[in-house]
Order: C-alpha cells, then structure tokens, then sequence
C-alpha cells in the first residue's frame, strides 16, 4: 500500500520549528520570516490529505485505503508534541487545530456524507453558530461537511467568512484549514505514486 505521510515527515517539520527563531510578535502583520515554517507544515499535511482524496475521487484507490491511510496521518500529526517553548508550543497547537477541522473534512468526504449541493459558506455559518451555542459536535460535523464540499472542488470567500466569524473561534482555525485546502488544490496535485512520500 503506497505510503501518503510518515512520523520521519511530521518530525522533520518539528525539528525545523526548533531550529528557527520564531517568536510571537502582537505588533507585527503575519507571522513573519521564521513563522514560515508552520505555514509550510501545515501545507504539506494538507497536500498529502489532497492526495488520498483526490486518488479515491479519481477511481485510483478505494475508501478503505482511503480511510485507513487517512487515520494513521491523523495519527502521526495530531498527537501530541514535547514542549519546545511557549510560542512554538502555541503555534504548533494552532496548526493542529486546523488540520483537525482538514481532517475531519477528509473523513466526511471520505464516507460520503454530505449534501453535495450545499454551499460552504451558509455551512461555516451554521457551524459558527453552533459553536457560540456550546454545540462542539455539531460544529465539527459541519465544519466536516463544509471541508468536504471544499475538498470536491467548490470554492468559497475565505477572507468574508473570516469577517464574519469570531477570531480565535474553533470554526476561525477550521477556516483557515479550509483555505489551506483551497490553495493547495489550486496549486495542482500530482498523483502519481512515486511522488507521494518525496516531500519533506
């Protein structure tokens, strides 16, 4: 069974968080030359989702692959990493936080339960709302189902729903997965199987 995402990877990306010298800086727009490295991570989690959803869309692999692949990624990623220092701490959590909501986007895709025809942004919505009425389950499931319609091509204004959801939300980092996801798929994907453990 081809190999979409490896501890060697994920780590590879911690060791390069260790050795930059990020620091949180409240004045500053972005997160500035060091902070790159979180937003490659991330990328790089999101491009080889892209890959398992995209082989199972395209006939390549089926969904038990699909999901059991799926699984040891989520896995690797979102356990939980040894302190480093508490801006990297902080930021590595964040990055997991919105790969969460990738990953629950994957898994949704992945069985098929969504309303193809539903559109992301009133789905974001919906999961903001449920989210400020204390409904976490019913927020994930929607941003699953938001991720899902993402995942299979639809587009969305990430930059007006950031507007319109409380920052720091669940939902906000889960946005920001989403828009990662869009990115990546605009990028392009290559499918074949010798490209799919290259990147670091």
């Amino acid at each position: 069974m081809i190999t979409f995402y490896t501890p060697e990877r994920w780590h590879n990306w911690i060791n390069q968080v260790k050795e930059s010298k990020f620091k949180i800086d409240p004045t500053a727009e972005g997160l500035g030359r060091e902070g790159i490295v979180f937003l490659d991570m991330e990328e790089d989690v999101i491009l080889a989702v892209c890959k398992i959803t995209g082989k199972l869309q395209n006939g390549m692999i089926n969904r038990e692959d699909a999901a059991t692949n799926l699984e040891d990624m989520k896995a690797i990623v979102l356990a939980k990493v040894e302190p480093i220092d508490e801006d990297k701490d902080q930021m590595i959590e964040s990055v997991q936080r919105a790969l969460a909501a990738v990953f629950g986007a994957a898994e949704c895709f992945i069985e098929g339960g969504y309303d193809g025809k539903a559109d992301v942004e009133k789905t974001v919505l919906e999961a903001s709302k449920a989210e400020e009425s204390g409904d976490m389950d019913k927020a994930f499931e929607l941003m699953g189902k938001a991720g899902a319609l993402v995942l299979s091509g639809k587009k969305f204004d990430s930059e007006r729903v950031f507007n319109e959801v409380p920052p720091d939300s669940f939902v906000a980092e889960g946005v920001d997965g989403l828009d990662s996801i869009l990115a990546v798929l605009a990028g392009g994907i290559d499918y074949s199987d010798e490209a799919d453990d290259e990147e670091e």
